[in-house]
C-alpha cells in the first residue's frame, strides 16, 4: 500500500485516546505531523515524540515559539 502523501484525520470526543493513538501511527511512519489544538497539548506531545526517539528527531510550532532542527522527521503543531 503506498501511503506517500496520504493525510489521516483521528476525531473523537475528548479523553478518548485519540492523541495517543495518532501519535503511535505517526511514529509507525518515516516522518510525521500532527497538529492539535492546544499549546500545552503540543508541548506534550512534543515530549513524547523526543523521549520515545531523541531530541534531533522532533519539532514543536505552537504559534510564535519554534523548536526545529533540521531535518526533522516528526512534527508537533497547533492548528
Amino acid at each position: 500500500m503506498n501511503t506517500q502523501g496520504r493525510v489521516v484525520a483521528v476525531l473523537g470526543p475528548t479523553n478518548t485516546g485519540q492523541t495517543t493513538y495518532a501519535l503511535e501511527r505517526m511514529l509507525g511512519h518515516r516522518s510525521g505531523i500532527i497538529g492539535l489544538p492546544l499549546r500545552l497539548l503540543a508541548r506534550g506531545v512534543y515530549d513524547r515524540i523526543v523521549a520515545t526517539r531523541a531530541p534531533s528527531v522532533g519539532a514543536l510550532v505552537p504559534g510564535d515559539e519554534r523548536i526545529v532542527a533540521p531535518p526533522t522527521p516528526y512534527w508537533g503543531c497547533t492548528v
